[in-house]
């Protein structure tokens, strides 16, 4: 089963895990194209990568302010736990939608929040919804507070670092900053791959314990094979230009304006999860096959997707 939509001029293709043949979907032999031009970069560039990720990410959005990222509309359509008000899609499949997550007061916990492309579509949505939000970009943050639809009301927005906060205490303290009731959702998109793989334990670890049991956790990130890591092995000076492999043990790069990028697979994510423990819930991977129209070109994206749930 796929299901396909259009949009930019593409055609895209959104390949089921277990319904589609893997075969079909790898049009680009991914997988062989990682093993060229891996050469790793310096000691010195790691090191340096790592120490000035918050540097790299303000830059970053100094550079284009909240022109670069499109807005997620996607986010409820892809998780359930952020569907907090039942659609008819919902009815026709009789879907059961949890009375967590159609709560009147639906509290959500978005990790990473950039300038809020995830959590403005949703907050139009639901007027019940609240949003603690946070970025280790101090200028993502004010850029957040600048949106027309921000509410002290609503949006609890703050800086913080996920790698240099070992522990939840002080994301705890932030949060108590609203008398608000507890987390419903943490959502965790395009977060972990921004981190370095040591600290994705750590990480994880802290954030599940800052939230509830019988609160959820959705996840979405980049999956090994997808077309922007391919890039990095087949653009033209990937054999004499700066490196931007990162580890010889790990899919961990560094981008060219100096942000880092992972790309998990279905197995390390299961593993992070069991690893941390006291969650359970379901992984997969989700292929999307898009084709330019115009020029014919056929580019592979690929996400690891996970739906967990605290136990304990």
């Amino acid at each position: 089963m796929a299901e396909a939509e259009a949009e930019n001029g593409c055609v895209q293709s959104r390949a089921i895990p277990g319904n589609v043949p893997m075969e079909e979907v790898k049009a680009n032999r991914s997988y062989e194209l990682l093993e060229q031009n891996r050469r790793l970069s310096t000691p010195f560039m790691i090191e340096k990568t790592q120490r000035e990720a918050d540097k790299a990410w303000d830059k970053f959005y100094k550079a284009h302010q909240d022109k670069f990222f499109k807005n997620r509309n996607w986010t409820d359509r892809e998780f359930k736990e952020l569907r907090y008000v039942q659609t008819d899609s919902d009815e026709q499949d009789n879907t059961q939608v949890t009375t967590s997550l159609l709560t009147e007061s639906p509290v959500l916990l978005e990790v990473g929040c950039g300038v809020g492309n995830t959590i403005y579509p949703l907050l139009e949505k639901n007027q019940a919804l609240r949003v603690h939000c946070c970025d280790f970009s101090p200028r993502a943050v004010q850029m957040v507070e600048k949106h027309p639809l921000y509410d002290t009301e609503r949006v609890n927005a703050f800086v913080y670092d996920l790698v240099k906060e070992r522990t939840s205490e002080l994301l705890q303290h932030q949060i108590r900053q609203r008398s608000w009731l507890p987390i419903t959702t943490l959502s965790l998109i395009f977060v972990l791959s921004a981190i370095p793989p040591q600290e994705h334990i750590p990480v994880l670890r802290s954030l599940v314990h800052a939230i509830p049991v019988g609160a959820s956790v959705v996840f979405r990130d980049y999956a090994r094979g997808d077309l922007a890591q391919v890039r990095f092995h087949t653009r033209r000076d990937a054999q004499w230009s700066e490196p931007s492999l990162l580890s010889d043990t790990h899919d961990w790069y560094r981008r060219g304006d100096h942000t880092m990028a992972y790309y998990f697979t279905v197995a390390q994510v299961e593993a992070l999860f069991q690893e941390v423990g006291g969650v359970s819930g379901h992984v997969e991977e989700v292929v999307k096959i898009s084709t330019n129209r115009r020029t014919g070109a056929v580019m592979d994206r690929r996400f690891i997707q996970a739906q967990m749930r605290r136990d304990s």
